[in-house]
């Protein structure tokens, strides 16, 4: 091996899912920066399926090459697969209002407000990825209800759907690391305290 040849490092299957949190997003103003609500858990995922919706780029070709290409906004679709979706979490993911009683209720004039969307997915070599999508925005999950049948009983599990897109204000759209990347040691420990600033040198 030539003495500038370098060795590549090893690649490890991402294995899990777990830790997923979310935070609201409260503003997100044009040039400036977003500002976001507590963190808090989103108990009960079992995977998230996540496709890149964002389109090819609009390239233009001139004398012969490619010159000049304009990328599309990143739109990435994600179906997250849940054991179950309590009431109360269904209100605050949907813009459902909660009535007294605590009884949830679904109307025709809710909006789902956008919440940043953070999780780990282990890896095979033990170590784990850290993820942030900074705005998501959910729409009304799929559920199927079945009858138990004696001693066959079927589990039933719930799928949310949310499509993310870039924040107006930064144009980030994920943040995403390996653990055992050496540049991230001193940020690992507040990664999920609120969703991840960027810092550039």
């Amino acid at each position: 091996m030539a003495d500038n040849e370098t060795v590549q490092d090893e690649v490890y299957s991402p294995i899990g899912l777990r830790d997923v949190v979310i935070a609201k997003l409260l503003t997100d103003p044009q040039g400036g920066q977003p500002t976001f609500g507590e963190v808090e858990p989103l108990v009960g995922a079992i995977d998230f399926d996540i496709t890149d919706n964002s389109g090819d780029p609009d390239a233009y070709y001139y004398d012969d090459g490619e010159h000049d290409v304009i990328n599309p906004d990143p739109e990435l679709q994600g179906t997250m697969e849940m054991a179950d979706i309590p009431p109360k979490m269904y209100a605050k993911l949907l813009g459902h209002k909660v009535d007294q009683n605590g009884v949830t209720i679904h109307n025709s004039e809710d909006k789902p407000p956008y919440y940043a969307w953070g999780f780990k997915s282990a890896k095979s070599n033990g170590m784990d990825r850290y993820v942030w999508y900074y705005k998501g925005r959910a729409k009304m999950a799929n559920a199927k209800h079945t009858t138990k049948k004696g001693k066959d009983i079927t589990r039933q599990s719930t799928k949310l759907t949310v499509t993310f897109v870039k924040l107006n204000s930064t144009g980030n759209a994920r943040a995403f690391v390996d653990e055992d990347e050496p540049d991230f040691a001193a940020k690992k420990a507040t990664f999920f305290n609120a969703p991840y600033v960027p810092e550039f040198a």
